[in-house]
């Protein structure tokens, strides 16, 4: 699913110099500055990318005569790109508006800067075309680190969030977390619209984050950083309790460290997923206790 051009005629406030078909989308992160495109060189043009016309390529247009000028402009216009933004508010041509028109497409103008408008739209388009599912559980941000708590339904998930933002841990999401690939390496979790700030907590229902906390106990999004499972206690399974490397588990591709911390009673979780994410920290510091616990060890032995 791609963002409309309408749409980011309206997120960005763009003047319309030229409208295009009203289901125009775009469907790439990446944008182009049409220098090249202008000077007549096309192989290995990506026609679905948002092209952009700024100083530097008004400069090269202005050089030229004014035939040449609306023959480079007209050939750029006529391919089957989404649309054309025009920077700094410039008149590259009197006839532009009219090429727009004549090829059915959207040339657009904004008062930003190029490198500006680049960043922002670059950034909104990451967001928008992200790969992207729905996950059950809870997010948190514990000093810090994105900490996604995961588990059957009934663990404790809830119950250990809201104990966690009591402590002063930030909320962003319950329930139906969505998470988005931002990049190589990056996931961003975020609530969604409908339950945005609320929790469920069996035998009481549901309660609003923001009313009973205020707004310093929420954030709306926080990238995910370590995947903590709830699991039930069992007395037969082998639970580490050295801890020097980590398991893991893939999201969107994504390797990511996966703690599994089994559920009895007596047990504070919340104070566990606190020394979780302070340990995960200190171990992307460079510092891992029980590397050094047994490298202590091994010296013994010697």
């Amino acid at each position: 699913m791609g963002v409309k051009v309408i749409d980011l005629v309206k997120i960005f406030g763009l003047k319309i110099l030229s409208k295009g078909p009203e289901d125009t989308e775009i469907n790439l992160i990446e944008s182009n500055r049409s220098g090249l495109q202008l000077s007549g060189f096309y192989d290995q043009f990506e026609e679905k990318r948002i092209q952009l016309i700024g100083n530097a390529e008004n400069a090269y247009l202005q050089s030229l005569s004014v035939t040449d000028r609306d023959d480079a402009l007209k050939k750029l216009v006529s391919k089957n790109v989404p649309c054309i933004i025009i920077t700094n508010d410039l008149i590259v041509s009197d006839k532009m508006e009219g090429l727009g028109r004549q090829c059915n497409r959207w040339i657009l103008s904004t008062s930003n800067s190029t490198s500006k408008f680049w960043v922002d739209i670059t950034l909104y388009l990451q967001s928008e075309l992200a790969e992207s599912i729905s996950q059950h559980g809870d997010l948190i941000d514990v000093y810090g680190i994105g900490v996604l708590i995961t588990g059957e339904s009934g663990i404790g998930k809830s119950e250990t969030a809201l104990d966690l933002i009591r402590k002063g841990h930030l909320f962003i999401a319950d329930d139906a977390i969505i998470i988005k690939k931002i990049g190589q390496d990056l996931l961003i979790g975020t609530g969604s619209e409908l339950t945005k700030n609320l929790m469920e907590l069996r035998g009481i229902g549901i309660i609003n984050i923001n009313s009973l906390f205020g707004k310093s106990a929420i954030r709306l999004q926080k990238n995910i950083e370590i995947v903590v499972n709830l699991e039930k206690w069992d007395d037969n399974a082998y639970y580490d309790r050295v801890g020097e490397n980590y398991e893991t588990t893939r999201i969107l591709g994504i390797e990511l460290p996966f703690i599994r911390i089994p559920v009895k009673p007596g047990r504070n979780i919340a104070a566990i997923i606190e020394i979780a994410a302070l340990n995960y920290r200190q171990n992307i510091m460079g510092y891992n206790a029980a590397r050094e616990l047994n490298n202590a060890i091994k010296k013994l032995s010697q």
